[in-house]
């Protein structure tokens, strides 16, 4: 990604940041599809509508019921190694998902995952016990009595980081957490109280509903995860002697840099919140690795995230209406925005790119 006369350079900005991974083509292409996808279905929250719904890649999202009443929201068929076996032998099956349990289905056979027991959720890293048998999986990470196990499902991207997407929420939403906000701004401490509240998983951002954490927007208080530009996970001790982790995020509002801490009881939840920051900035940053922005469209990028929808752009920028336009399809080929014509919004990648600049003004 190239920026005018910018030095193309590439900085360590969290914990997966250097990564060679890049997605090119058809991938690219597919994953984009995908969290659109996803960003529909998370906004409607079809999970509570009747009837079932059909994929072209195999899954098949449904809300009939199961015996005992659970609502089944996957269920779908694939490849994987169920429960740790030592003979990493893959069998080929029916993978389901209810609010309370993943259910890993043969004719002979059915491993039963409570969703309370998951501790590690892994996407796209393929053990090299069964690589010769999976291009992509998820390994999920559970607790089984006094033992850790694993099993590992495999299947086409799509499939797989569309699964994974809703085992992260399924596993996550509902969790309380205690968040600071803000923790910092810029290098200044704050003297934020933390606040209990809720959390929710979209692909766009981290919500924390049910609290009074200030924000400069109605509604929950919520971290775009396009905005990120660094975070860890550190422990810190409490005033009865223990030892609690907590996320530390440094993301972009308002055009500065602002850290929120967040903590939860269950380390295997911070775990899991923090796998899921990695793999979502990781997709949102190989999507825009190899797209060049000129300083006119980022000129045009940043206009659009800190002006409201009504500014006329075109004056703003002091260019012509068909400048602007050229401007506009150039950036919606690019999937940096949503739409070639006004009402125009940034898409997270083009979110991610203006926060990279906002970053670079602040250091």
């Amino acid at each position: 990604m190239t920026r005018g006369g910018s030095d193309n350079r590439e900085r360590d900005r969290g914990s997966d940041r250097r990564s060679d991974g890049s997605e090119h083509g058809d991938v690219a292409e597919q994953r984009s599809e995908l969290l659109e996808a996803y960003r529909e279905r998370s906004g409607a929250e079809g999970d509570s509508a009747s009837g079932s719904k059909a994929h072209s890649n195999g899954t098949s999202e449904t809300s009939r019921e199961a015996g005992n009443g659970e609502s089944i929201v996957v269920d779908f068929v694939a490849n994987f190694v169920a429960g740790g076996d030592a003979a990493f032998d893959p069998v080929k099956g029916r993978v389901l998902m209810s609010e309370r349990r993943l259910v890993l289905a043969t004719s002979k056979t059915k491993t039963t995952i409570p969703i309370p027991s998951i501790y590690d959720i892994a996407v796209g890293q393929v053990p090299p016990e069964v690589e010769e048998f999976f291009d992509y999986t998820v390994m999920v990470g559970y607790v089984d009595g006094d033992y850790r196990r694993s099993t590992v499902i495999g299947g086409g991207r799509e499939t797989i980081e569309k699964f994974s997407l809703l085992l992260f929420r399924a596993t996550l939403n509902g969790s309380t957490a205690l968040v600071t906000h803000p923790a910092k701004v810029g290098g200044r401490v704050m003297d934020s109280p933390k606040q209990k509240t809720g959390l929710h998983l979209d692909y766009e951002s981290v919500t924390f509903p049910g609290s009074d954490v200030s924000t400069a927007e109605d509604g929950p208080f919520s971290i775009d995860l396009a905005s990120v530009i660094f975070f860890e996970v550190m422990e810190r001790s409490t005033d009865d002697g223990e030892t609690r982790l907590v996320l530390s995020v440094q993301h972009v509002e308002n055009g500065q840099t602002v850290t929120s801490e967040i903590s939860m009881t269950s380390r295997r939840k911070m775990n899991i919140l923090g796998r899921y920051l990695r793999l979502i900035y990781h997709w949102i940053k190989s999507d825009v690795r190899d797209v060049e922005v000129d300083e006119s469209e980022l000129e045009v990028l940043v206009g659009l995230y800190s002006t409201a929808e009504e500014i006329d752009l075109a004056s703003l920028l002091d260019i012509g209406e068909a400048e602007l336009d050229a401007r506009l399809e150039s950036l919606h080929e690019d999937d940096l925005i949503t739409d070639e014509n006004p009402p125009v919004d940034l898409t997270p990648q083009g979110r991610f790119i203006v926060n990279e600049e906002f970053e670079d003004i602040n250091v």
